[in-house]
């Protein structure tokens, strides 16, 4: 055993004591090379079992990105530390002791017939000592977890880097006039420093309830954006919360798409929304689904419904387009040949449905094709103009629903109406 071997041992200790206490693989770890004489056995048992799992993470990153965690709870950001300030000095040199630790270990590990050549490996020395505080600060923001970019899924307790191509920007999305003005009112809470009130988002597939969040989240630089499952909203949320709250410096929205309600568990959701606990005032959190949310849930939250898309809505979205696209009158005629044309070649099944989004496909036709363009205006001069077929919207929607909510959801459907019209 190196005669140093207590010495460096007390002051891993003590920094472990300093800056990461709640820290139970380290703890344990240092409780079982305390002991008289050192436990390499068991340590062995426990860097083996690090190999282990679904985007398992070596021993040094592990301390690292606990380390990173530990100092922006202190105040402290890595990339925003001051050097002259006698706290952040502390930490820093307590934060050196502890980076150094994996290689300090793989020096005094005696020969271990079990230890897994890869645990040996994650225990080799950095090459060299981190001699000064500035190097300390640099080797800090290399573990950094969110230094891969803005969005990232999270799934099994890891947060992975993914790119979202093929979004569209805020201002190209058309209609829902009402809806878009919601999710611009919260985003625009939410990034003025108040606390952001989940959003339950529903709507019929289609219509925009991804494409818009992601949107809104990519907008605005100050938020880093989290996609994540129906699995980790009903076992993982407290966790997930917990690390995001380390992290003031970030604004998040956590994004839970694709929810079928009647098979999440909701009472994480309850306890931390409206209930025991409170999420962060950093970290807002978005429900989208296809189904409607219980009461219960949508008691706890903004309530962002998209209404049917039919034949109104279908113009209303062409509209907006034309006007976009500098026709800042568009005269109804040119509205209506559009949307009826796009009926048309969902009627060739061009298109599987009528949404909004294959009309946005059907209108980006337009967007590089001048002669398309030419041809549409010179047509809507004429005497007969077509117009979108109402039934059909109506009869596509009718077997959407009954797809997806039963028979039973259409019979009272149409009761409702009944009564409507009864009225």
């Amino acid at each position: 055993m190196p005669a140093d071997f207590t010495e460096n041992l007390s002051a891993v200790r003590s920094a472990a004591r300093a800056l990461l206490s709640d820290c139970r693989e380290l703890q344990e770890m240092l409780q079982f090379l305390s002991m008289d004489p050192p436990d390499f056995d068991r340590t062995a048992d426990m860097l083996n079992g690090m190999l282990r799992g679904i985007g398992a993470a070596d021993f040094r990153t592990r301390i690292g990105e606990a380390l990173f965690s530990a100092m922006v709870d202190f105040g402290a950001p890595p990339e925003t530390m001051n050097l002259k300030s006698e706290d952040v000095r502390f930490l820093l040199k307590m934060a050196g002791i502890l980076l150094e630790f994996p290689g300090k270990l793989g020096e005094w590990f005696p020969p271990c017939l079990h230890l897994h050549p890869a645990a040996k490996k994650m225990l080799a020395s950095p090459g060299r000592r981190l001699k000064s505080l500035t190097e300390i600060r640099k080797n800090l923001m290399t573990f950094d977890p969110l230094a891969g970019g803005r969005t990232f899924q999270y799934a099994g307790g890891v947060l992975r880097p993914i790119r979202l191509d093929d979004i569209r920007k805020v201002d190209a999305f058309y209609g829902f006039a009402t809806v878009r003005r919601q999710f611009r009112e919260q985003f625009n809470f939410f990034l003025s420093g108040r606390a952001g009130v989940p959003l339950l988002i529903s709507s019929l597939p289609g219509h925009g309830k991804t494409q818009l969040t992601i949107a809104h989240a990519a907008a605005s630089p100050e938020i880093t954006l989290i996609t994540a499952d129906g699995e980790v909203l009903s076992r993982e949320l407290p966790e997930l919360l917990a690390r995001l709250a380390m992290r003031p410096d970030r604004k998040f929205v956590v994004f839970f798409d694709d929810l079928e309600p009647d098979k999440v568990d909701f009472y994480a959701f309850r306890t931390h929304v409206g209930g025991t606990f409170t999420p962060p005032g950093h970290v807002m959190l978005a429900l989208a689904s296809n189904f409607d949310f219980p009461p219960s849930i949508l008691s706890r939250g903004i309530s962002i419904q998209f209404p049917t898309f039919d034949d109104v809505r279908c113009q209303e979205m062409v509209e907006d387009f034309l006007n976009t696209h500098g026709f800042h009158h568009p005269n109804r005629n040119l509205i209506s040949l559009i949307a009826a044309r796009y009926t048309e070649a969902f009627g060739q099944k061009e298109f599987t449905e009528l949404s909004p989004r294959t009309l946005i496909r059907y209108l980006s036709r337009f967007e590089g094709d001048a002669q398309l363009r030419k041809d549409a205006v010179e047509l809507s001069c004429g005497q007969l103009i077509p117009r979108p077929d109402d039934q059909l919207f109506y009869e596509f929607n009718i077997r959407l629903m009954r797809k997806l909510y039963g028979n039973e959801y259409i019979e009272n459907l149409l009761k409702d109406r009944l009564k409507a019209m009864e009225g």
